[in-house]
């Protein structure tokens, strides 16, 4: 009977009295046993599930942050295309335009040696050659009007001298013009001599020395404003037109000469950039093909220096150093 386990039942109606063998009890004790582990299973599943559904919810919240963010970098990157097809529309437009500027150029260059499908560099490097050495060459030779206007001119060639009735070769130009008109120099020069003489020959005149062995000469002036050896640029006023000298009448004598020679200034007068090989084709005692190779050599060795890294110091002439010599010693004693 110890080996019995008695189970007392108390309800409403009475009570009960249940009695269990070892056998049942060993059932009992294994049935709770497995109820208790799958209970503990269960709950240990159910901790493991809320806990991967909160990392879960977490990497899926990661999740949506990233797309967000991803979504907004998107949105940038679209907005940078748009902008740079923009910008890449622009300058097609403007690489369009610039090409056609070059093709102008050229045409106006006359470089039809350059080659079409050359890169657009070389063809802005040939034309921006070319051009600087037009300018080089309009800067340093005699071109252009030496007087604003004038009314009339006497020609260049064989003539009858107005004052002494001769047959004479006249070597330039008159240009007449009112007593007082300004004379401009045609080139960048050095002014070889000033000489005044209001009664003989030339009268009152200037002659100045350019590049190349060019000369010009301005006879019958009124006033000078410059003197022998100075150095005038392109532009600069360097006298008055007169009536001084072998004179008719108010005018400006002009010559140009090459080496000595006189050549007619009307074809220096109409030289310029939109007239360039004029000049070059009809004034033939000039080699013009070789003046033009130094021309060229001297401006590709200026763009050559002036793409040097390190640029030279500036130079000082012998006055700039006595100068800064003679303020040294008040600067120390400051």
């Amino acid at each position: 009977m110890t080996d019995h386990i008695h189970i007392a039942v108390t309800h409403p109606n009475g009570v009960k009295h249940y009695t269990l063998c070892p056998t049942r009890k060993k059932v009992v004790q294994t049935l709770a046993l497995v109820i208790l582990a799958a209970l503990t299973i269960t709950f240990a599943s159910l901790y493991l599930l809320s806990e991967r559904s909160t990392e879960a919810e977490a990497a899926v919240e990661r999740l949506r942050q990233e797309r967000a963010t991803l979504n907004n970098e998107v949105a940038m990157l679209q907005q940078k295309r748009d902008a740079l097809s923009q910008t890449i529309e622009n300058k097609d437009v403007e690489l369009t335009a610039l090409t056609q500027r070059v093709v102008t150029v050229e045409d106006m260059l006359g470089l039809e040696s350059v080659a079409k499908d050359a890169s657009l560099t070389h063809r802005l490097d040939v034309a921006a050659i070319n051009s600087a050495v037009r300018y080089t060459m309009l800067q340093l030779i005699p071109n252009g009007k030496p007087l604003e206007s004038y009314r009339r001119s006497s020609g260049y060639g064989s003539r009858t001298h107005p004052v002494t009735g001769k047959e004479k070769f006249h070597m330039g130009l008159d240009l007449t013009s009112d007593v007082g008109t300004p004379v401009y120099a045609p080139a960048d020069g050095v002014v070889e001599y000033v000489r005044p003489s209001r009664r003989k020959g030339y009268g009152n005149f200037i002659k100045i020395d350019h590049a190349f062995g060019f000369m010009t000469l301005y006879a019958h002036l009124d006033k000078f404003n410059v003197r022998s050896g100075q150095f005038v640029k392109k532009g600069d006023l360097i006298a008055w037109s007169g009536n001084t000298g072998l004179s008719t009448g108010p005018h400006l004598h002009y010559e140009v000469r090459f080496l000595g020679r006189a050549l007619d200034p009307r074809r220096f007068i109409k030289w310029s950039t939109e007239e360039f090989d004029s000049l070059l084709e009809n004034e033939k005692r000039v080699s013009w093909g070789h003046l033009v190779a130094v021309v060229e050599n001297l401006v590709q060795t200026q763009v050559q220096v002036a793409n040097m890294p390190a640029p030279n110091p500036p130079l000082s002439t012998a006055q700039q150093r006595d100068a800064e010599d003679d303020r040294a010693p008040a600067n120390a004693a400051m």
